[in-house]
């Protein structure tokens, strides 16, 4: 499949050749690493206290009732952050995800409500794919892109 690029650009800083996200359920307003890190919502995540189970193969997270902060997260080389679910059990990895909560008050009125899903913008020929339903050859692509 022929990816049609001259349109593929940030539309606030008019990066290209990068990694752009789109509004989820919308194709535009695209947005690169970049634009999108500095227009972040604020996060915060459920701490949890976690047991392992009496057969030790899997954990159990039990909500506290406290709310804590994320940091502030940038894009990695892969296009992801770190999921809003905040730490794992002690030891397991850190699930990520390439969803952004974006605000995009300042880029478009039709996003004026605060914050926003972008999901990773894959084009197809018909616009942009779905999110569950990216070809593998062109979520490759999007990976393959440089983030910055």
């Amino acid at each position: 499949m022929k990816i049609q690029l001259e349109n593929y650009v940030c539309s606030v800083c008019g990066k290209k050749d990068v990694k752009l996200w789109r509004p989820y359920m919308s194709t535009s307003p695209l947005i690169c690493a970049k634009c999108a890190e500095e227009r972040q919502t604020p996060r915060e995540y459920s701490e949890k206290v976690w047991q392992k189970s009496k057969d030790g193969k899997w954990y159990t997270g039990k909500v506290t009732g406290k709310k804590i902060p994320l940091p502030r997260w940038e894009v990695n080389e892969n296009g992801k952050i770190l999921t809003g679910h905040g730490p794992g059990p002690k030891g397991l990895p850190v699930s990520m995800t390439d969803q952004l909560m974006i605000c995009l008050e300042d880029v478009s009125e039709e996003y004026s409500l605060g914050g926003i899903v972008v999901i990773p913008a894959c084009p197809s020929d018909m616009g942009f794919w779905g999110y569950t339903s990216v070809p593998e050859e062109i979520c490759n692509w999007w990976t393959d892109l440089p983030t910055r």
